[in-house]
């Protein structure tokens, strides 16, 4: 899937941290240009180390991935914050105007750090991820839900359910179970006919000819809800599969 780095602005929060935390870099990197004979080793390894920390989380939510980086940001972030306070605390006792001026720069790094520590170790579901516009409920979001490792899981609920003959959609929607729901007989609980709304749009993996993409507010029939990855027919009548956390069923 190709980076859409328009999707960095779907989040003010989010934009505004960034602007913040790459200012305070900067200010940090001239700062420490300027007094280089004062400057510890390994303040030039932190700020690189904090550059490419920001440059992380740009292409992360470029691409779509947020959730499978998860882990590693978590990793990073919590690495920078130990760096940056020590250095707070070293330059902040400095006898040098210009030294203390690169710990106040730091600080302004340290509070984008402590804010994405936060909302990504809370995770999908909570009020700050929510408020935060981190659950793509709003102007496109920036969905964290991990719903790429539920393909497997969805393909064997399908197999499972038609005794192994179905591989694919298609061989689904020419199966048994399929002609059961269609008939309105439900011969398990995971067989399901309701309509659904899109949250939020998704674009479908290229290489799974399963996925349907989906655009916000789009209103779809939901055929089979069982995991994380919902059976689908949207009003064109293309079928394929969607990420649940994407879809809030319509009760009206």
């Amino acid at each position: 899937m190709a980076l859409k780095f328009s999707r960095i602005f779907s989040s003010p929060i989010f934009v505004g941290t960034l602007l913040l935390m790459i200012a305070g870099i900067v200010a940090a990197l001239v700062c420490a240009g300027l007094k280089n004979s004062y400057v510890e080793p390994t303040t030039w390894f932190m700020i690189i180390f904090l550059a490419l920390l920001a440059a992380t989380l740009v292409v992360a939510i470029a691409d779509n991935a947020l959730h499978r980086y998860r882990l590693a940001l978590l990793t990073m972030i919590g690495v920078a914050l130990s760096l940056n306070v020590s250095h707070i605390g070293y330059y902040i006792n400095a006898t040098i105007g210009v030294l203390q001026a690169m710990s106040a720069s730091l600080i302004f790094v340290e509070i984008p750090l402590f804010f994405w520590v936060i909302i990504l170790g809370s995770g999908p579901g909570t009020y700050l991820a929510e408020v935060c516009g981190m659950e793509g409920k709003s102007n496109g979001g920036l969905p964290m839900s991990d719903v790429s490792m539920s393909r497997m899981q969805y393909r064997h609920t399908v197999n499972s359910a038609t005794g192994g003959a179905s591989s694919s959609i298609a061989e689904y929607y020419t199966s048994d179970l399929h002609q059961s729901v269609i008939s309105g007989k439900r011969p398990d609980s995971s067989a399901v006919v309701y309509k659904a709304r899109a949250l939020y749009p998704y674009e479908a993996n290229p290489d799974d000819p399963n996925e349907v993409s989906i655009v916000k507010d789009e209103v779809m029939l939901v055929i089979d809800d069982s995991g994380k990855w919902w059976q689908v027919k949207k009003e064109d009548g293309t079928v394929g599969i969607a990420p649940s956390n994407y879809l809030a069923r319509i009760t009206s």
